[in-house]
């Protein structure tokens, strides 16, 4: 957590609090809630949030009066990163804060995060990611389609699809609930799954949208900020259910109890 959906939501909390706002200061927020300004423009400027799969972008629009040539932020959210709007007298109320942008009437948005918490870099990351799902879907299958000869697709369908190259925005709840909807073996290689199954690919965009209808994962150490039934999500949602193993990266894989035998791990 959080996957692409809730990163798509934090990106409409951002865009929603910031539409109308003038902001004037940066500031990054060191060990300690000690905040340490750094500059972003050279004049007031205006923010927009978007979304590429797991990663968050924020966008500083150094002319107030139109949207050009912005600066990009790019924020890696890691486990526990979220985002709050507070009014900037009351700041330092919230722990654990990396970033601190501040309106010019006194409001400020807030990145923060614990353990394994958020980063962000100026221009962008090195990592490389795929196409996004949801906003460009025909290049998110091409990419996928046309490099099934990779030796990731090698590896079971249940660990490949969490690879951001090919599957990005794809996270731990996100696959448990796509593979188990669609009633395929999850411990067959990626490669042949695909192949036998393409509707693997449109299931990782639509698996996502109706996540995104619930208002995103409503797990562990996330809730979003906006209106939710939190009883319909866990109820759709194939987590914490069935059998679980360890992949080869670690991480706890929920399927179908009926697989088990098909299982490569934990043997």
């Amino acid at each position: 957590m959080p996957e692409g959906v809730e990163i798509r939501i934090m990106s409409d909390f951002i865009n929603k609090n910031c539409e109308n706002k003038i902001f004037e200061k940066a500031f990054n927020v060191k060990k300690g809630n000690l905040p340490e300004e750094f500059k972003v423009s050279d004049n007031q400027f205006k923010l927009k949030a978007d979304f590429n799969g797991k990663e968050l972008l924020l966008f500083i629009y150094h002319d107030v009066t139109c949207f050009l040539d912005p600066l990009r932020i790019s924020v890696f959210m890691g486990m526990s990163g979220n985002w709050k709007w507070v009014k900037t007298s009351e700041w330092n109320s919230t722990k654990f804060i990396r970033l601190r942008l501040d309106t010019i009437d006194g409001w400020s948005l807030l990145l923060y995060g614990l353990y394994m918490g958020p980063k962000y870099k100026i221009g962008g990351f090195s990592t490389k990611r795929g196409p996004d799902a949801i906003k460009d879907f025909d290049k998110f299958k091409s990419n996928i389609l046309d490099n099934l000869n990779k030796k990731v697709f090698d590896k079971p369908i249940c660990e490949a699809i969490l690879d951001q190259n090919y599957f990005n925005g794809i996270g731990n709840y996100l696959r448990s609930s796509a593979l188990y909807y669609l009633d395929i073996n999850p411990f067959l290689d990626a490669r042949t799954t695909i192949q036998k199954h393409p509707q693997i690919i449109e299931m990782c965009r639509d698996v996502q949208l109706k996540s995104y209808e619930f208002n995103g994962g409503q797990l562990k150490d996330w809730r979003s900020p906006f209106d939710t039934d939190y009883e319909a999500f866990r109820e759709w949602v194939f987590y914490q259910k069935g059998n679980s193993c360890k992949d080869g990266t670690g991480r706890t894989f929920w399927y179908d109890p009926k697989w088990q035998n098909f299982s490569p791990y934990n043997k």
